[in-house]
C-alpha cells in the first residue's frame, strides 16, 4: 500500500483506536502502524515508542548505535536552557510508569514496573516542525531498529536528546552542529506509531533516561529570572525585569503576533524581551519569512548571508533559525551598548558606526522609533 493510500484510510481507524489506545490524540490524522507504511496490515504493531535503549540510527554517511539506556530517573541540572521541541503540542503520554501494556518493563531506583515509558510523547499534526531542545552535535540521524526515523543530539554537558517518529526527509545529518530551536525535521509516521507525534527522550552521559518535563514548560521555553527589556518610562533605556512579568505581557499579545511561539523561544534563549524581537521583525520584514532586501538581507530578521553564517544559521529562510540568529545579534548589541535605542540602531547600521557616533543618527531615528512603538503596542492590553 502506498503512503497516500494509507493517509486516505486513516480516518477509518479513528473509532477503533480511541477504543483501546490511551496514547492517541487526534491531530487531524489518526493511527498508521509501521507495517502500513511498508504495505502490510494496518492493524499490526500499534504502540511501541522508539527507545534509545534499542535504537540503531543509520545516517547517510555513518551508522551510530546508541548506548543501552535503562529507564531511570537522573538529574539534568547542567541543562540551563531547554526549549520545547514542539511548541504548543499536547502531551499524549508522559514519562514514567504507565498502564499502556505495550510499553516495556523497567526497574527504576530498585522498583520494578511492568510497563514504563522512557520519554514524553507530544501529539501534533503531521509535518509539524521539530526543533532542537538545546544546542549540540547530531550523533544519529536516520532509521532505528523499529523503522522509526530518529535524530539524536549530544549536548555540551554530555546529555543526549532523542527525537523519534520523524518524517524521512530530515533537515540535519550526523556530525552537524545545531543550535537551540533549529529545525531537525518534521513530525512523521515512521516506526510503530499510533498517529502523528514526537517521542522526545533525554539521556544522561551515562545513558540513563531522564524525564525532560521539569526543564520544559507547556509548549514554551522555560521562564528565566530576568529578561532585558526597554524601560516603560523611557524605552531607550535598558532594564532587567522579571522574566515572568515580561513573558506574561508578551503572551497576552501573542495572538496578534505572527510566529509568536518561535519569537518567544529565540528571545528567551538569548535573555531578551520577545516583544522587542517581534517589533524588530515587524520593521525588518513585516513578518515575511521569505523576504529578501535589495542588498541581499534574508528572512524574518533580515540577516546578511555572512552574518547568518557567523551566527550559526544554515537556512536564513527557516523561521526559527533566522529568529535565533536575529535574537542573538540584537541581544549582543543590547548588552554591548547598554541601551535599547543604540542597540537597534547598531542592528541596522552596524555596531562600529553607532559606537563611533555614540548616539542614534537622525537617519536611523525613524527605524528605532517604529520598533519601540511596536514593542509598546505588544506590552499594553489591546483595546
Amino acid at each position: 500500500m502506498s503512503y497516500a493510500d494509507c493517509l486516505a484510510r486513516i480516518s477509518q481507524l479513528d473509532s477503533l483506536v480511541r477504543g483501546y489506545d490511551p496514547n492517541f490524540a487526534s491531530s487531524g490524522f489518526s493511527m498508521v502502524a509501521n507495517d502500513a507504511l511498508n504495505g502490510g496490515s494496518l492493524f499490526s504493531g500499534v504502540l511501541e515508542s522508539v527507545s534509545a535503549s534499542t535504537a540503531t540510527a543509520t545516517a547517510t554517511t555513518a551508522t551510530t548505535t546508541t548506548t543501552t539506556a535503562p529507564a531511570v530517573i537522573g538529574s539534568a541540572a547542567a541543562i540551563t536552557t531547554f526549549i520545547s521541541p514542539l511548541p504548543g503540542a499536547t502531551v499524549s503520554q508522559p514519562f514514567g510508569p504507565t498502564s499502556v501494556t505495550l510499553e516495556p518493563p523497567a526497574t527504576v531506583n530498585g522498583v520494578a514496573y511492568a510497563h514504563y515509558h522512557n520519554g514524553v510523547d507530544y501529539a501534533a499534526p503531521l509535518g509539524s516542525n521539530v526543533y532542537a531542545a538545546a544546542g549540540g552535535t547530531v550523533v544519529a540521524a536516520g532509521k532505528s531498529s523499529d523503522g522509526a526515523i530518529i535524530v539524536e543530539v549530544r549536548h555540551d554537558n554530555g546529555y543526549t536528546t532523542l527525537y523519534g517518529h520523524l518524517d524521512p526527509n530530515l533537515n540535519v545529518k550526523v556530525g552537524q552542529q545545531v543550535t537551540a530551536g533549529q529545525v531537525l525535521g518534521k513530525v512523521g509516521l515512521t516506526g510503530t506509531t499510533t498517529g502523528p507525534h514526537l517521542h522526545f527522550g533525554l539521556y544522561t552521559s551515562a545513558g540513563q533516561a531522564v524525564d525532560p518535563s521539569p526543564w520544559l514548560t507547556t509548549g514554551q521555553a522555560g521562564t528565566p529570572d530576568t529578561l532585558l527589556t526597554p524601560s516603560l518610562t523611557d524605552p531607550g533605556q535598558l532594564v532587567a525585569m522579571s522574566g515572568a512579568d515580561v513573558l506574561a505581557r508578551f503572551d497576552a499579545a501573542a495572538s496578534r503576533i505572527p510566529y509568536a511561539a518561535q519569537i518567544r523561544q529565540a528571545a528567551v534563549a538569548n535573555g531578551i524581551d520577545p516583544a522587542v524581537l517581534a517589533g524588530l521583525v515587524y520593521e525588518e520584514s513585516g513578518f515575511n519569512s521569505k523576504a529578501v532586501s535589495s542588498c541581499g538581507a534574508q528572512g524574518l530578521t533580515q540577516l546578511m548571508p555572512a552574518t547568518a553564517r557567523g551566527l550559526g544559521v544554515t537556512d536564513a529562510f527557516d523561521p526559527q533559525q533566522n529568529l535565533n540568529g536575529g535574537a542573538k545579534y540584537i541581544a549582543t548589541q543590547m548588552r554591548s551598548f547598554g541601551r535599547v535605542d543604540l542597540a537597534l540602531a547598531a542592528y541596522n547600521a552596524g555596531p562600529a558606526a553607532i559606537r563611533s557616533l555614540g548616539v542614534v543618527p537622525h537617519s536611523k531615528q525613524g527605524y528605532v522609533n517604529v520598533i519601540l512603538r511596536k514593542w509598546r503596542s505588544y506590552t499594553e492590553p489591546s483595546a
